[in-house]
């Protein structure tokens, strides 16, 4: 059993992962396992492609895996609680060097914001968190506000990477608002950019396979 598959089914992991959208305050959109196991398939995906070694995969992928586990108190400053509670679960069988623990900690930190890209796991985590925006991440609730109902017109969101470039391709419905996605979630289009760029790479948006042209975002 290797690092990451140790991880995935650690007992205690797994509580949190389960029972983070109870806690989290919000009810519209899910941080829990469906959420995290998203994320570690696409910055597998993004690393795999980008041809790093084996390790750094792994790596990537147990940052993903615990990206938001914070959220289980509360959804406040959670990328800084996810640090602070994955530095408990760094801490145990599993060897890391001390260099692994910090780019580990330090991606999870800096999930969110994207202030403070330092290694391709927290470019790699960073693009995969916000492109997990889709129909399957909504949760049952009694009301979804307009930005909410958009996403469940968003079918799937597809990533292709190559050397130079990552396309982050929309697939939606004909009720889908580009202009609401847009205006609400500017963080989903300008840290990607950051972090491709990070990477070496291109950024390029589709909505069903078209590009877009916002002029908003800065040049690719």
């Amino acid at each position: 059993m290797n690092a990451y598959e140790q991880y995935l089914n650690d007992g205690d992991i797994n509580k949190i992962l389960n029972t983070i959208n109870d806690f989290q305050g919000v009810r519209a959109a899910c941080h829990g396992k469906g959420h995290a196991l998203y994320v570690v398939d696409m910055a597998a995906h993004i690393l795999k492609s980008l041809s790093y070694d084996p390790r750094t995969i792994e790596l990537g992928k147990i940052a993903a895996l615990l990206h938001d586990i914070g959220n289980i108190a509360g959804r406040w400053n959670h990328a800084r609680k996810s640090a602070a509670l994955v530095e408990v679960f760094l801490d145990g069988p599993v060897h890391f060097t001390p260099e692994e623990n910090s780019t580990i900690i330090q991606a999870i930190e800096d999930h969110s914001t994207g202030k403070n890209i330092l290694s391709a796991i927290g470019a790699a985590l960073l693009i995969a968190d916000k492109v997990d925006i889709s129909q399957r991440r909504i949760l049952p609730a009694e009301t979804l506000d307009e930005w909410h109902k958009n996403l469940l017109e968003i079918k799937n969101v597809d990533v292709a990477v190559t050397s130079k470039a990552i396309t982050i391709n929309y697939l939606t419905t004909g009720a889908f608002s580009k202009d609401l996605l847009i205006s609400d979630y500017a963080k989903g289009f300008e840290l990607p950019i950051k972090a491709a760029k990070y990477l070496g790479c291109a950024c390029h948006f589709q909505f069903n396979g078209i590009e877009d042209t916002t002029e908003k975002w800065p040049p690719r």
